[in-house]
């Protein structure tokens, strides 16, 4: 079962990479997350000059959406120096034998320029180019949608390196044609998309924000975003013609092989692993293996899945087979025939107690499958 990937012929054991933020502040949280499968790391943004109000972290800096694997935060700034990435964590994390992605804050591109000066003689893998920023985008100044601000801040950046650089964007109604703006100045790779917002959680026990922002402002992250940065990375992947690294949402080996049929070349990771710990991307790593051995095409190599939706999803989908009810399964709790708006669901007796019943008034909108507790409604996709 092989879990390599490749992106701009960097080679990573397994396509899951942590993502940049807290937990890439220092390399010790990769440290730990390497035996249970990860494969590289994005640090956190870098800034030559962190300004003095971003030195430190507001708090609380997480408003978790219980139960989701969801939040809202407001990871901003930096509290060590770059020069700690130069001087000795990149040789850390270069040790393991794992790719290093240095992240870079497009905020100040004459800084990146200076930065990657120096980190081009110890030498990383990659530089990720963050213009994206959603927690504070609306408030200073929204990277994510200024087309001029990309050209001409690649190019400064891109004649500085022959480094691949990826370019970090964000969920907007323009991101398509931002990813084609970058590769077309220059971007080796596209990564979206970042947390989505701003967004605001109000405590309705005290009236005051969640979060320790001004104005209670922060970026959604998680579970809650999957939908929309699995169709970012759909529709960039169609439109460009260099890698695309999905990242937005991913909690399971369900979700990396979503990112990876829609035509993400890897994926990052930042909210599961950082409300679960290191060893929650074991349960993922060994959900790929498993997706390996029984997959229906009987393929054994996981970059072979790289793209698979984009030729699978061409048309409308207006009549389908209906779901099938696993009776040994279901527990006749009736919440599939709640949820069926169509009359089409009914509980019935059956051999070892009540069960579930699809009659032809099924139009096969799959609410029951979704709604099963149990898994025992199966849906069929098959077009």
């Amino acid at each position: 079962m092989n879990l390599s990937v490749q992106v701009n012929g960097i080679s990573f054991n397994t396509p899951i990479i942590l993502a940049s933020g807290y937990i890439t502040e220092t390399p010790s949280f990769f440290m730990e997350a390497i035996p249970h499968g990860c494969s590289a790391i994005v640090t956190r943004s870098l800034k030559k000059i962190v300004p003095d109000e971003r030195k430190r972290v507001p708090v609380p800096r997480y408003a978790i959406i219980p139960g989701e694997d969801s939040m809202l935060n407001c990871e901003w700034g930096n509290e060590f120096g770059w020069d700690n990435w130069r001087d000795q964590w990149v040789r850390q994390v270069k040790d393991t034998g794992g790719p290093i992605i240095v992240s870079l804050s497009a905020r100040d591109p004459e800084g990146c320029v200076q930065m990657i000066r120096e980190f081009d003689q110890i030498g990383v893998d990659a530089y990720e180019i963050n213009f994206s920023c959603s927690h504070s985008g609306a408030l200073h100044g929204n990277l994510n949608v200024d087309f001029d601000h990309l050209a001409s801040s690649m190019a400064v950046i891109r004649p500085a390196t022959k480094t691949p650089i990826w370019v970090k964007l964000s969920y907007s109604p323009f991101v398509v044609g931002m990813a084609r703006h970058a590769e077309r100045h220059g971007a080796d790779a596209i990564v979206c998309t970042n947390s989505i917002g701003p967004g605001l959680l109000i405590d309705t026990g005290t009236g005051y924000p969640k979060l320790g922002t001004q104005g209670g402002a922060g970026g959604l992250s998680g579970k809650a975003i999957f939908p929309i940065a699995l169709r970012c990375v759909y529709e960039i992947a169609r439109a460009v013609d260099i890698p695309t690294v999905g990242v937005g949402g991913i909690c399971s080996s369900d979700d990396v092989l979503q990112m990876l049929m829609a035509g993400a070349s890897a994926v990052q990771l930042y909210t599961y692993p950082a409300l679960h710990g290191p060893s929650s991307l074991r349960v993922i790593t060994n959900g790929l293996r498993d997706f390996l051995q029984e997959n229906e095409w009987g393929l054994h190599d996981l970059s072979e899945f790289v793209g698979l939706t984009q030729s699978l999803a061409n048309s409308h989908c207006f009549a389908g087979k209906s779901p099938t009810v696993q009776t040994a399964r279901c527990t006749g709790c009736g919440r599939c025939e709640t949820a069926c708006l169509f009359g089409a669901m009914s509980i019935v007796p059956g051999k070892s107690g009540k069960t579930a019943s699809i009659s032809d008034k099924c139009i096969s909108c799959n609410a029951c499958a979704g709604m099963c507790p149990v898994g025992a409604i199966t849906p069929n996709y098959q077009r």
